[in-house]
């Protein structure tokens, strides 16, 4: 097609084309890797039938440790703390219980220092503190997709399912998993009072622009991730240092002010509820098919190429650039652009008015 494309061009351009990326692709086979919480034991083997709800590992999750200040608390030197404890290294102790004493005078002036959580003793140090290390919380992980046990590895069971992949313009963040709730219209702004409380553990939908008050208030509540149409630029890098913030973010149309495609919006709309997972890495949110057994049912094969035409979306492969994605409103053919160089080019129009003339060979069709 490229080939016939080049051969009909004439001296004014004639046929542009450009390649297509589908923002929504449904029914797509995907591998939906489900990461180990902790220290992991598969459930299943390879090969077998798994549904969305079936417990596919068991995983034990550590909790973290507290120092205890034992000697500050009675009073005592850190050497001489050993003949007041109730437990050594390696014991285990349950909220509540008591893990230090010292007995006063006739019983005057006795004191006691309790546990307040379930942990184990891990250290005992010369100043007199011990650190408990709380016991493991045991998690069951589900396999969250109707499909097939690809591979089980020390980190991950893979499962081939079907589902939808969504594309969006930029990520960031770790891969993580959330029920998709819907926040806002497709052109609100998304201000701190849209987060509600209830947040924890979803992934948020909507907006045209995510405000950084907004985000900070979605990390401390233990938010999974947000799904937004835009995003101030600087924002965005600000969280672009390689460090994990807690809530992975993907921008869907671009960065400033950027209301939410259509597509996305009514998408999402329909699968508020639905169990999601953001690949932050790759720049998708995959949503497994949940109807059937998981067996793949192709898909029409997408476009890859095609002749570019007025009134496509259009996104500008340029990302030191505010606009980004456009509609085509003519095709001139050949021009002269501003770097000086003779080339096929297309006028788009942005979202903030700006037209531009702009080559070909930096565009990139969104369907």
């Amino acid at each position: 097609m490229v080939k016939r494309a080049r051969e009909s061009r004439n001296k004014q351009g004639g046929i542009l084309i450009c390649p297509v990326t589908k923002r929504i692709q449904e029914q797509k086979k995907i591998v939906l890797n489900r990461y180990y919480l902790g220290k992991g034991r598969p459930a299943v083997k390879t090969g077998q039938s798994v549904s969305d709800t079936e417990i596919i590992a068991h995983c034990e999750i550590s909790a973290g440790q507290r120092l205890i200040k034992i000697a500050h608390s009675l009073g005592v030197s850190g050497k001489s703390v050993h003949k007041y404890l109730t437990r050594k290294i390696g014991d285990r102790i349950y909220e509540g219980e008591i893990i230090a004493r010292k007995r006063g005078v006739l019983g005057v002036g006795k004191k006691e220092i309790k546990s307040s959580v379930d942990g184990v003793v891990t250290e005992i140090d010369e100043r007199g503190d011990i650190i408990l290390q709380f016991l493991p919380k045991p998690v069951r992980l589900l396999a969250g997709a109707n499909g097939q046990i690809k591979e089980i590895t020390e980190a991950k069971i893979s499962i081939d399912t079907v589902g939808t992949s969504i594309h969006g313009f930029v990520s960031l963040g770790k891969d993580r998993e959330g029920i998709i709730s819907m926040i806002g219209g497709p052109k609100e702004f998304i201000l701190p009072e849209r987060i509600a409380a209830d947040s924890k553990g979803k992934i948020l939908v909507g907006g045209a622009l995510l405000e950084k008050s907004a985000l900070e208030k979605a990390v401390t509540l233990g938010v999974e991730g947000i799904v937004t149409g835009g995003m101030n630029y600087r924002d965005f890098e600000g969280l672009g240092g390689g460090e994990d913030i807690g809530t992975s973010i993907i921008v869907t149309e671009g960065f400033g002010t950027a209301p939410m495609g259509d597509d996305f919006w009514k998408y999402f709309k329909q699968m508020e509820g639905r169990l999601g997972f953001i690949l932050g890495n790759e720049n998708q949110l995959l949503i497994p098919d949940i109807s059937g057994s998981g067996e793949v049912r192709i898909a029409a094969a997408s476009t890859i190429w095609r002749q570019l035409r007025t009134d496509d979306k259009v996104r500008y492969l340029r990302k030191e650039s505010s606009d980004l994605l456009g509609v085509v409103k003519e095709l001139p053919g050949n021009q002269i652009i501003n770097s000086g160089i003779f080339t096929e080019v297309a006028r788009v129009s942005f979202e903030s008015g700006q037209e531009l003339l702009l080559p070909s060979s930096n565009l990139e069709i969104i369907e």
